[in-house]
C-alpha cells in the first residue's frame, strides 16, 4: 500500500514544480482549473513539509543551534552566532507560503467538495494546524485566515492574523478535523503518515492539541487547560508506534530523507560543517543517557559514547582558540549519527508520543489533568527510548533504560520549578531532530538554561533570539499588512517576543 502511494507521490513531486513555481498563474486564470484528487495533494503536502535547504538552514542551522543542540565554526549558519538570519528566514517564509500552504489550501477546498472526502478533509484540517503552528511559532503574527486564497477569493495580499487569533483558530481546526474523522466513512487516499488509519489520525490530532494547548501555559492558562483536557478525553498518542513520521526509502531520489540527502550533497560530514553542541553533549553524558548512541557518532560512524564530544557554540575557525582545551578539533567532535539519523532512508519525525507524555506530566504538575506527574515522566523517558528502535533501528537495552530511570531526576527535583526544569531538559532531548519544537518549547519554558553566545556582529546584542524576521519580499509585495503586523507585535527584530513567549 505504502509503495503504491510513494509511486503516486513521485509523479506528483515531479508535477509539483508547476504548483510551486507557477501557482500564481494557475490561481489567476480560470481556464487553468485542476482535477487533482485530494489524496494526491495530501501526499504532496506531507512530502513537501520542508525542502532540503530549509531543513538544513532553519531546522538544524537556526533552531537547533539557537537551543545549542548543534554547533558550527562555519559563518553561514545563523543560529550559532545570532547573525545574518534574514536570508534563511526569508527562504523559509516564501517557500512555505508560495508552495506548501497554497497546495494545502487546494487540498482543503477539493476535500470539502464531496462528502466522500470527509476523512481526507479531517486529516487536512489537523495537518494544516501543524503547518501553521510551525510558522507562527517562528515568526509570530503571520498570514493564516487568508493564506492561500489567491485563486478562490482573489486575496493576493493576505492579512497577518494576530498570534492569539491564530492559536484559537488552530485549536478549533483540530477539533473540527477530529469530528470529521470516522472509520465508517470512505477511506482517505494518499496518506504517507498512517496509511489512512483513522484511529492513528485521532491520536495525532489529540497530541497536537496537547502541544497547542501547552504552548499557551504562560499567556492563556484557562484555554491551555481546557484544550489539554479536551485532548486527553478524546485520546492522544500513548506508545512509541503512534509517532507521526514520514518514512523514506532510497528507491528514488525524491523518496530519500531530505536532510540526509542535503548533507550528502553539501559534504557536511566530510567537511565537519555541523557538529553536536558541547552543551547538548555534556548534558547527555552527565545523565548517562543511552540515546547518545542513537543521536551521535564520529564521522567514521563510531558511536561509542566514550569518544563522543561536542563543539562549543558561538565561535568560528579563528575565535575557537579562545576556549582553550575545551576545543579538541572539529574533526574529533560528534556529528548526527551517520548510521541512523543521516541514513538516506531515515524517517522525518513530526510529533512523538514521548513529547506528549512530557507535556501531560507538566499539565498534571499544574493540576490541569489527573494522574501522577512522576509516572508520566518515567513513561515519557521509556517511550523516547523505545522510539529510537522504531525511528532508527537502535534498540536500547532494558538494563540501560532502568539505570537511567534509577537516577530519579524528576523525583529528586525539590520544588515545582525544579521539576519543570527537568521536564524542559527532557523535552529538549526527546525532541532532538525536531528543532522547530525544541526551540519553541525552550522559549515557552525557559529550560534548559542556556548561556547566550557573544559573537561579533550578532543581531541580538548577545541575547538568544526569540523569533525570525519577516521575509524582506513582504515589505515590497504585501507592505501594508506586514507593517500592520509589526505595529501590533513589535519591531521586526529577532529579540521581539511573540505573544505566547513570556519566560
Amino acid at each position: 500500500m505504502l509503495s503504491k502511494i510513494l509511486k503516486s507521490a513521485l509523479l506528483l513531486s515531479l508535477t509539483g514544480v508547476l504548483f510551486s513555481c507557477n501557482f500564481e498563474e494557475i490561481n489567476t486564470d480560470p481556464n487553468n482549473t485542476t482535477s487533482i484528487a485530494p489524496g494526491a495533494l495530501l501526499t504532496y503536502t506531507q512530502m513537501h513539509t520542508i525542502n532540503g535547504g530549509n531543513a538544513k538552514n532553519i531546522q538544524v542551522g537556526t533552531c537547533m543551534m539557537i537551543v545549542q543542540q548543534t554547533a558550527t565554526l562555519n559563518l553561514d549558519m545563523p543560529g550559532d552566532k545570532y547573525y545574518q538570519m534574514d536570508s534563511y528566514a526569508n527562504s523559509m517564509f516564501v517557500d512555505t507560503y508560495s508552495d506548501l500552504i497554497k497546495n494545502w489550501r487546494e487540498l482543503v477546498v477539493i476535500a470539502s467538495s464531496d462528502a466522500k472526502y470527509e476523512n481526507t478533509l479531517g486529516a487536512a484540517k489537523i495537518w494544516g494546524a501543524y503547518l501553521f503552528q510551525r510558522m507562527t511559532d517562528l515568526f509570530g503574527n503571520v498570514p493564516y485566515s487568508e493564506a492561500g486564497l489567491g485563486y478562490y477569493e482573489s486575496i493576493y495580499r493576505p492579512k497577518y492574523d494576530n498570534q492569539e487569533d491564530i492559536y484559537k483558530g488552530m485549536i478549533q481546526d483540530v477539533k473540527d478535523g477530529l469530528k470529521l474523522l470516522g472509520e465508517d466513512k470512505p477511506a482517505m487516499d494518499g496518506d504517507l503518515f498512517y496509511e489512512g488509519n483513522i484511529a492513528q489520525w485521532k491520536k495525532f490530532g489529540g497530541s497536537l492539541l496537547v502541544r497547542l494547548g501547552m504552548r499557551l501555559s504562560e499567556v492563556a492558562p484557562d484555554l491551555a487547560k481546557e484544550t489539554v483536557q479536551f485532548a486527553v478525553q478524546n485520546g492522544v498518542m500513548t506508545e512509541a508506534g503512534d509517532m507521526c513520521r514520514l518514512i523514506h526509502n532510497v528507491d528514488k531520489d525524491a523518496f530519500k530523507n531530505i536532510l540526509s540527502k542535503r548533507y550528502e550533497l553539501d559534504g557536511f560530514v566530510k567537511d565537519d560543517a555541523i557538529k553536536i553542541s558541547k552543551t547538548f553533549m555534556d548534558y547527555l553524558k552527565s545523565t548517562n543517557d543511552p540515546r547518545i548512541k542513537s543521536y551521535c557518532s564520529l564521522k567514521d560512524g563510531n558511536d561509542d559514547p566514550a569518544v563522543q564530544a561536542g563543539l562549543p557554540n558561538g565561535y568560528d575557525s579563528n575565535t575557537i582558540t579562545e576556549v582553550g582545551d575545551a576545543y579538541i578539533g572539529k574533526e574529533n567532535c560528534s556529528n548526527f549519527n551517520t548510521n541512523t539519523i543521516l541514513k538516506l532512508d531515515a524517517p522525518t519525525l513530526f510529533l512523538l508520543p514521548s513529547e506528549t507524555k512530557l507535556l501531560l506530566a507538566e499539565a498534571t504538575l499544574r493540576g490541569w489533568t489527573s494522574g501522577d506527574a512522576a509516572s508520566l515522566f518515567e513513561e515519557a523517558v521509556i517511550c523516547s527510548m523505545k522510539e529510537q528502535k522504531i525511528a532508527y533501528g537502535v534498540e536500547i537495552p532494558q538494563a540501560e533504560i532502568d539505570a537511567y530511570l534509577a537516577q530519579d531526576l524528576f523525583k529528586k527535583a525539590a520544588s515545582t520549578e525544579a521539576k519543570l526544569e527537568v521536564l524542559g531538559q527532557q523535552y529538549w532531548v526527546a525532541t532532538f531532530m525536531n528543532g522547530f519544537e525544541s526551540y519553541a518549547n525552550w522559549r515557552r519554558t525557559g529550560y534548559p538554561t542556556l548561556t547566550p553566545t557573544h559573537y561579533a556582529g550578532s543581531q541580538s546584542n548577545g541575547q538568544i533570539p526569540r523569533r525570525l524576521p519577516y521575509s524582506v519580499e513582504e515589505y515590497t509585495i504585501n507592505k501594508a499588512n506586514v507593517e500592520a503586523a509589526v505595529r501590533q507585535q513589535g519591531a521586526d527584530e529577532v529579540t521581539t517576543r511573540i505573544w505566547w513567549d513570556k519566560k
